[in-house]
């Protein structure tokens, strides 16, 4: 295991060496968050026990405890399914949107993404800002055989310190779009990011939102993965201590957190949020979900980590398990039995087998895409999101 630095008052924040205090605690969660291969054979353990403590002074929250190497493994063999065009593309959207309205979708040279995924953004930038060159720095290999068939510039490895070495333009635009929350080093990725970025480059980071999340008294950004969950107030200052002034940030309906940055250390004062209470609603939400799903038979749309934070939370697999990404049927999570089927399938299996009373529980964040999805395909039972709201 890798463990954060300690003092004799608590846990040292890796952002500012603020002290950190207890935030929240769940047992018994899934360690891979994305389904595998059918046949694949990834030996236990399956689940661990998580915590997350919280900064007295920059509000940022991490994982005191977290093995670097398990997580690399996932990152480089066990993550995020490669969609085809089209499907899951919320979260693309509201970025994108969010830069137009943030004045940073113009006239570039040169591009760089960490954490490319399939590369579907990179290639919509390149196009709308005219950039001669585009970089990617995408360490799965599922997702860079697919950016590279896309015409992207692909290093296929973990973004750090030694990025200076591999040959790639000064970059004027770039961003990381749900990556520094996984980052293990904050000092080796900025010094990374400041050996690559030109004079005048625009930096742009998304990840969930402590706020947001606190607020609405959600675990979805508390999984394995995020090492750290960021305040608006920790990512200003993380990104100030690096070099980077907050320059504009927006919270998405999905509780997103987009923040563009400009060279140089001036630094915004951010008000902290309000974290105390998280477990507590946390809690009374895990007994709540389990109460009124008692019984009931169950399909779950979204095989991710929400789907997988939701059987965590239940205690039980559904009767069936589904993803509008058609490349995740025939999968499965690791240590779990079900395999995940097409909605065709399940809505039909449900109907045939499950009675009068199958509930349908949309366990992703992509709700304005999946909702018309399941109507369209005839689903007209019960709807709930991931706080038990009927949709």
């Amino acid at each position: 295991m890798t463990t954060f630095a300690r003092s004799i008052s608590g846990p040292i924040c890796p952002v500012c060496a603020g002290v950190g205090r207890p935030l929240l605690t769940l047992p018994a969660q899934a360690i891979y968050q994305h389904p595998v291969p059918a046949d694949a054979d990834v030996p236990p353990p399956y689940t661990i026990d998580l915590s997350w403590v919280a900064c007295t002074d920059c509000a940022h929250a991490w994982q005191p405890e977290f093995d670097k190497t398990v997580l690399e493994q996932i990152y480089r063999s066990h993550y995020y399914t490669p969609a085809p065009a089209g499907i899951g593309v919320q979260f693309q959207d509201d970025f994108l949107a969010a830069l137009e309205r943030f004045g940073l979708i113009r006239p570039r040279q040169a591009l760089l993404e960490i954490g490319a995924s399939a590369g579907d953004v990179l290639l919509d930038l390149k196009i709308r800002t005219g950039a001669a060159r585009a970089f990617a720095f995408e360490p799965n290999k599922e997702n860079a055989a697919v950016a590279r068939q896309r015409g992207l510039d692909v290093r296929e490895r973990f973004f750090g310190s030694d990025a200076v070495r591999e040959g790639i333009d000064y970059a004027d635009f770039i961003y990381a779009r749900h990556v520094i929350e996984h980052i293990f080093q904050f000092d080796d990725f900025f010094k990374g990011l400041n050996g690559v970025a030109a004079p005048t480059a625009d930096l742009v980071l998304e990840t969930p939102s402590l706020d947001w999340h606190a607020r609405q008294g959600s675990i979805d950004p508390f999984h394995i993965e995020h090492v750290h969950v960021f305040s608006l107030r920790s990512l200003a200052r993380v990104g100030m201590l690096h070099g980077w002034s907050l320059a504009q940030s927006e919270v998405t309906a999905e509780g997103n957190l987009i923040a563009s940055f400009k060279r140089g250390a001036a630094g915004i004062e951010i008000p902290p949020p309000i974290l105390n209470g998280l477990q507590q609603a946390v809690d009374s939400r895990r007994t709540y979900l389990q109460n009124l799903l008692l019984g009931r038979k169950l399909i779950i749309w979204g095989a991710g980590s929400s789907g997988v934070c939701l059987v965590s939370t239940l205690g039980r697999e559904p009767e069936f398990w589904t993803d509008g990404n058609p490349n995740k049927i025939g999968k499965r999570f690791v240590g779990l039995k079900s395999q995940i089927v097409s909605p065709q399938y399940a809505f039909a299996q449900a109907k045939a087998k499950l009675g009068a009373d199958p509930v349908l529980v949309v366990a992703s964040s992509f709700m304005r895409e999946i909702l018309p999805r399941a109507r369209e395909l005839g689903w007209d039972g019960e709807v709930l999101d991931l706080a038990g709201n009927r949709l």
